[in-house]
């Protein structure tokens, strides 16, 4: 995933900023905002309220996702953009603080979000024997020797299907 001070040649990156841009990463990939080296940019030179502006957005996408909008992630990007560029930034009210609360899976990393689950899917032990690793960029790893029944190899499929459709 994307790491800021690499990304934006920038002699200095405060490292507040960076802190909070890898808390929101996840959460704005698995909305749909597309990284551009323009809002890479902008989230570097954002010098106020960046947290709270990534905190409205992110409840304002899971809102209209919510409402069965489709979105656009050129849209989303710009967006964004705008809203980090505005005087104040965008303020999450209350209500948005507790929807982005109940979505707070949506800011895990790959790792965290697919081990959790996999377990919901596969059950704890037949994911502690079967997940060998999974990578940064949600890679799951199957160890590949191991003795299966018939019905748990179909567990294992059916998982892979189900992680490929939240995927998509």
């Amino acid at each position: 995933m994307i790491n800021l001070r690499q990304a934006v040649f920038y002699e200095y990156v405060d490292d507040g900023v960076i802190e909070i841009f890898d808390r929101y990463k996840w959460g704005l990939r698995r909305l749909g905002v597309n990284f551009s080296q323009d809002l890479l940019e902008t989230i570097i030179y954002c010098s106020h309220n960046l947290e709270n502006t990534l905190m409205a957005f992110c409840s304002w996408v899971l809102w209209l996702k919510s409402k069965g909008e489709k979105t656009n992630p050129e849209i989303l990007s710009e967006t964004l953009i705008q809203a980090l560029k505005s005087d104040r930034g965008w303020i999450p009210y209350d209500y948005q603080k507790d929807f982005l609360e109940q979505n707070l899976d949506l800011l895990e990393s790959p790792q965290v979000f697919l081990w959790k689950v996999a377990e919901q899917q596969l059950g704890e032990s037949l994911r502690n024997r079967a997940i060998a690793d999974i990578s940064e960029e949600g890679k799951i790893i199957f160890h590949p020797n191991i003795t299966l029944t018939d019905e748990e190899k179909e567990k294992i499929e059916e998982f892979k299907v189900y992680i490929n459709q939240l995927y998509l």
